[in-house]
């Protein structure tokens, strides 16, 4: 059950502190949540939930305000909840009435917000919170232009430029803009995959059903299905040990597990059909069975035909959806984890496509083009894209549409690049330090907000994870440009007091 909160934005006045004193209106978490629009946002969540049944739910404000502020510090669910009781700041972004010693929800309650606020709503949350902090920029510019239209021009104008909004002169309908596309892969908090550790582990699976199945037959079968235990774990230990085992070593013990699995899983099979309910094994224990049954079958037929490469391989039991990605980059041939598409809008960033299969990129320029229109009115004047999305279908959208599509050619039309004009060259070379922006926005994510290593275990909080990444960074940019506007009118004012001190002084020193 759901219970809309009260209209109306909570002020810093309204914020009831018992120790005494106010908030500072300056403050990021005071100024962040003015910016969010907390109430639309709300309409978006609460249909999920149902009008008259169950608990009441935690608010949007609450749940949406714990992401945040999790992925902004970067710490865990039990972190973010303590830190959210210690700080007055904290309990107001999330919309408390007024601070409190106990604790506003359980950690726990981390993960149901996770699941609950999806990729979808949180894109929702990006284009509103843009929007709404865009036109706060946009009136703040207005307002110091039209107090004081000499002052500080250069900066008002690199504010203005960072904002990447349209200029009101262009014509209707012609392309304006920049988009910067890219893709990497998110890793996600897993022990490098070799078979023989992944089999050792599958072992241990099926056997802790066992011991598990054994229990609810307990007085009805005399004897527990026989496993060899110590003996698997000693060989396996015998082999992981040695620095350079022999490959033949190697593939005497991935044998060994896979017999001790197949005897185990038969032996299951049994336990079942005396009565034992695999229900009871809890969702935990079924889910890896599940994945252990199907690991089984693939290493099998890898091990039958002497492979290394099989279709959707699991790499890890608890993560069955994570698959090898590979790269081709320095150090990192292959990487396991997500492989996300992202786009940098003028200067904000958007998730595409988020998957745990391999896909080709390129095939996301001409969809990525045309939401952009979609969301503006309009195509963007240049894509600032990387070799691998300077295809012929690419090409020839971009031609049609009047977008100059800009990236290092490849090798077979890197002739064509050397017959440009001195002029034409200056322009692809901006284009390719542009296109360098976006490794940036990728390099913080990751190394700023957590992108570098998912430690989320489901599909579902881990997309919500990559997407709040990104909003994280996008807000952070509008409080930077919000910062740098009250800098600048702070340096105005000071000046301004000079100035009428001087006058003071002047016009004091004339009456003498």
């Amino acid at each position: 059950m759901y219970v809309f909160q009260s209209a109306g934005q909570l002020s810093i006045e309204e914020f009831h502190v018992p120790f005494g004193g106010k908030l500072d209106p300056s403050n990021r978490w005071v100024v962040l949540a003015g910016v969010i629009p907390w109430e639309p946002l709300e309409n978006s969540y609460a249909p999920q939930f149902s009008a008259k049944t169950g608990a009441p739910a935690k608010p949007f404000r609450m749940a949406f305000g714990a992401l945040y502020i999790q992925q902004r510090l970067g710490v865990t669910d039990r972190e973010t909840v303590e830190l959210i009781t210690e700080s007055p700041y904290l309990q107001f972004f999330i919309g408390l009435s007024g601070f409190q010693y106990l604790r506003p929800f359980d950690p726990s309650m981390m993960v149901h917000f996770r699941k609950r606020i999806g990729p979808d709503l949180i894109k929702v949350c990006n284009d509103m919170t843009k929007a709404n902090g865009i036109a706060m920029i946009q009136e703040l510019l207005l307002a110091f232009q039209e107090g004081d239209g000499e002052a500080e021009k250069t900066e008002l104008e690199a504010i203005e430029t960072d904002l990447g909004v349209r200029p009101a002169t262009l014509e209707p309908g012609s392309n304006w803009g920049t988009l910067i596309l890219d893709a990497t892969c998110v890793p996600d908090d897993i022990p490098y995959p070799v078979d023989l550790r992944l089999l050792n582990e599958a072992r241990e699976t099926t056997e802790a059903i066992i011991d598990e199945l054994f229990k609810q037959l307990k007085g009805k079968i005399n004897r527990k299905p026989r496993c060899n235990r110590d003996k698997a774990r000693n060989r396996f230990l015998a082999i992981i040990k040695q620095k350079r085992p022999k490959l033949d070593e190697i593939r005497e013990a991935k044998r060994f597990q896979l017999n001790e699995i197949r005897r185990n899983l038969r032996a299951i099979d049994r336990l079942i059909h005396c009565g034992a309910v695999l229900l009871e094994l809890g969702s935990q224990l079924y889910r890896k069975l599940l994945v252990t049954s199907e690991l089984y079958r693939q290493q099998q037929e890898m091990f039958d035909a002497d492979k290394r490469r099989v279709d959707d391989r699991i790499v890890n039991l608890s993560k069955p959806h994570v698959r090898p990605i590979i790269r081709g980059k320095a150090g990192k041939k292959t990487e396991f984890g997500a492989k996300i598409s992202i786009s940098d809008d003028n200067g904000f960033v958007d998730v595409d496509r988020i998957s745990w299969d391999n896909y080709n990129e390129a095939n996301d320029l001409i969809a990525r083009a045309e939401r952009y229109k979609e969301e503006h009115g309009y195509y963007p004047a240049r894509i600032c894209a990387d070799a691998i999305y300077m295809t012929f279908t690419n090409k020839k959208f971009c031609e049609g549409h009047g977008i100059r599509l800009s990236g290092r050619a490849r090798k077979k039309e890197a002739a064509e690049i050397e017959g440009q004009s001195a002029e034409q060259q200056e322009l692809f070379k901006s284009d390719l330090r542009k296109r360098s922006v976006i490794e940036g926005r990728i390099g913080t994510s990751k190394r700023k907000y957590g992108l570098d290593r998912i430690m989320t275990k489901l599909v579902a909080t881990s997309r919500s994870v990559i997407g709040m990444a990104f909003f994280v960074m996008n807000t952070e940019k509008i409080l930077r440009l919000l910062r740098l506007l009250f800098a600048l009118l702070v340096s105005v004012y000071m000046v301004m007091m000079c100035l009428l001190s001087s006058e003071h002084r002047t016009a004091s020193l004339g009456a003498f």
